[in-house]
């Protein structure tokens, strides 16, 4: 929600204050609908590869193409890898919610926590993406899902670590492509600051739709 008011506040005051939806059967929009219950599925299959559960049961297994299944694969090695590096020590939050006082929710594909010595030390962030269109690390950066995911992350599991200790991944298995982003204390203090502006920013505005209203 906040990167659609970032994006288009008109948008934003249609879709999540009027409640207006609508869509129509332009090939755009089909492509679009299509697009998005593909996403939808490739998240719930790899969901269910951190539940340790077959991303796709044998019934639906010649409904996947090759493409899907390689897609796969590569998150399966993302979850071996980790497991290889920190055995026990590793534990894996698949489409996970966390929720700030009531003001912010986020529902993050995978968050994996890894330990040392009994105690929580480092976080990634993992966000599947199953668009074409290569993300570069520049615009990674600027990214509102960005800013509210490392912040909402620090102020919550990953209070207690250093803010070097956190980081994000943007994956696009499709193209073998993982953005990370480093967090740090200096970003820390900048992204509070965006996003409790933004926040203000809507209040204020709706507030005054309210009273022409």
């Amino acid at each position: 929600m906040l990167n659609t008011w970032k994006r288009d506040k008109k948008e934003f005051f249609d879709k999540y204050i009027m409640d207006i939806f609508w869509s129509d059967d332009t090939d755009i929009d089909m492509l679009y609908d299509e697009n998005m219950l593909y996403g939808r599925e490739f998240h719930t299959m790899c969901q269910r590869i951190f539940m340790d559960i077959p991303p796709y049961s044998e019934s639906n297994n010649s409904d996947l193409n090759l493409e899907v299944k390689e897609n796969l694969k590569k998150i399966e090695n993302i979850k071996n890898a980790y497991i290889k590096k920190y055995g026990d020590d590793v534990e894996f939050l698949p489409e996970c919610v966390i929720e700030l006082k009531g003001r912010i929710q986020s529902i993050f594909d995978l968050i994996v926590k890894i330990y040392k010595n009994g105690k929580l030390y480092k976080v990634d962030i993992w966000d599947w993406k199953t668009e074409g269109k290569k993300i570069e690390k520049s615009i990674a950066e600027k990214k509102m899902q960005t800013i509210v995911y490392l912040y909402v992350c620090k102020m919550s599991i990953a209070k207690d670590i250093a803010c070097d200790n956190i980081s994000m991944h943007y994956y696009q298995p499709a193209i073998d492509n993982n953005i990370r982003v480093q967090y740090s204390d200096e970003k820390h203090k900048k992204y509070e600051k965006i996003i409790l502006n933004t926040i203000d920013d809507i209040k204020k505005s709706i507030i005054d739709i309210e009273i022409i209203l």
